[in-house]
């Protein structure tokens, strides 16, 4: 088990069909599973404007920091379609957690 204490979100439109994001979502998926620190990544969207965001927790601050320098991480505008305007990202760190651990 693993505590989480870095918290990354990136929310965004995209350009691409609901289909088609959810496709290159789920080809992703082994990818993020190898992120070193990443202990889960939440994919969730918004019905109300069609955002996506990507809730990523992370065992700490350098790990989460190390991803979004990465070279995956630049990846992400263009294999996403995220248009630049909605994109929001925000980095919070973990102040209470209702249950202390994440299983692996």
């Amino acid at each position: 088990m693993k505590t989480a204490t870095a918290v990354l979100s990136v929310k965004f439109n995209s350009s691409h069909n609901q289909e088609k994001l959810m496709q290159v979502c789920n080809e992703d998926l082994n990818v993020f599973r190898n992120v070193p620190g990443l202990i889960q990544k939440y994919y969730i969207a918004e019905e109300s404007s069609g955002a996506i965001s990507g809730i990523y927790l992370f065992e700490t601050k350098t790990s989460r920091g190390t991803f979004w320098t990465s070279e995956l991480a630049a990846k992400i505008p263009e294999r996403y379609g995220v248009i630049p305007e909605t994109l929001r990202v925000e980095e919070y760190d973990m102040a209470i957690v209702l249950n202390e651990t994440v299983l692996t």
